[in-house]
């Protein structure tokens, strides 16, 4: 497969999962409502779970573009959401669009575009999974997120939704990672695949990684919740292929990832001033 082609695969995957993740936090409210707004919320639930099903649509493109690019670069597309997020929810639930904001788009796409051109040529490297390195990265977000659970009432209010979508997207950008793995060791199809470990590895990390994120979205904005979780399944992933795979650095791979990075954390801010300037405007009211 040609790299153009896996990055628009990878890009397309990647606004459904926006695109279900805003209508997720559009939606979120249905939980444990019912009685005299019952229809109200039965809206919601269904919007909700538009959501679901379109967020897990995207594993599916990510399969199929990681024939044609390397499981870092398919990663590094995600990216994209943060730009996809961005501008769906200024459209749906009304979060500003910044000049920042779309500055960082533009950025985080030329960085894509830069990494899919030269991505097919790294794929060819890929031939075997290292199994200690596997299994250390995927570890240590799970610890991670048990000190969180441990120590959340000594954790900043403001701090936690951040922090909790960070473990959120390192288990996301492990799905990357074990689903190239899973390629890699059952290349016989979906029959070989129940008989590897990572099949299994793949559908507990996203369990974890889903139910961590719900509970950033109830306790922080879209907009700085996501940029933490796109932004460490970027950066998670792009090392744990250097030590998995045992991938050659490519300096243009590291720029446009550092490009991205930064872009997330630009938008992250913006949002962050965002929501402050809002809050004073409303005491002044």
């Amino acid at each position: 497969m040609h790299g153009y082609v896996a990055a628009l695969i990878a890009l397309s995957g990647n606004f459904l999962l926006s695109l279900g993740m805003v209508l997720q936090k559009q939606n979120v409210g249905w939980f444990g409502h019912k009685g005299e707004k019952e229809r109200k919320y039965r809206r919601a639930r269904r919007g909700w779970i538009l959501g679901f099903v379109l967020m897990n649509l995207q594993p599916v493109f990510n399969y199929f573009a990681l024939f044609g690019l390397p499981p870092n670069v398919v990663a590094a597309m995600i990216g994209a959401n943060v730009a996809f997020t961005s501008v769906l929810a200024a459209l749906m639930l009304g979060e500003r669009l910044t000049r920042r904001r779309l500055a960082g788009a533009v950025v985080i796409f030329a960085a894509v575009g830069a990494i899919s051109l030269t991505g097919e040529r790294a794929q060819a490297g890929i031939v075997e999974v290292r199994a200690g390195f596997y299994y250390a990265f995927g570890a240590f977000p799970f610890a991670l997120a048990a000190v969180l659970a441990a120590f959340r009432r000594r954790i900043r209010s403001r701090a936690f939704p951040t922090m909790v979508a960070a473990v959120a997207g390192a288990l996301g950008g492990y799905m990357v990672i074990t689903m190239k793995a899973l390629q890699l060791e059952a290349a016989g199809g979906p029959l070989t695949w129940l008989a590897t470990p990572y099949f299994y590895v793949y559908f507990a990390s996203g369990a974890a990684s889903f139910s961590i994120l719900q509970l950033a979205f109830h306790r922080g904005e879209v907009t700085t919740v996501s940029p933490a979780d796109y932004g460490m399944q970027v950066l998670w992933s792009a090392l744990a292929a250097q030590f998995v795979f045992g991938m050659p650095i490519d300096l243009v791979h590291q720029a446009a990832i550092l490009a991205i990075l930064a872009s997330i954390v630009a938008i992250a801010s913006s949002g962050r001033r965002g929501l402050h300037a809002q809050s004073e405007g409303g005491q002044g009211r």
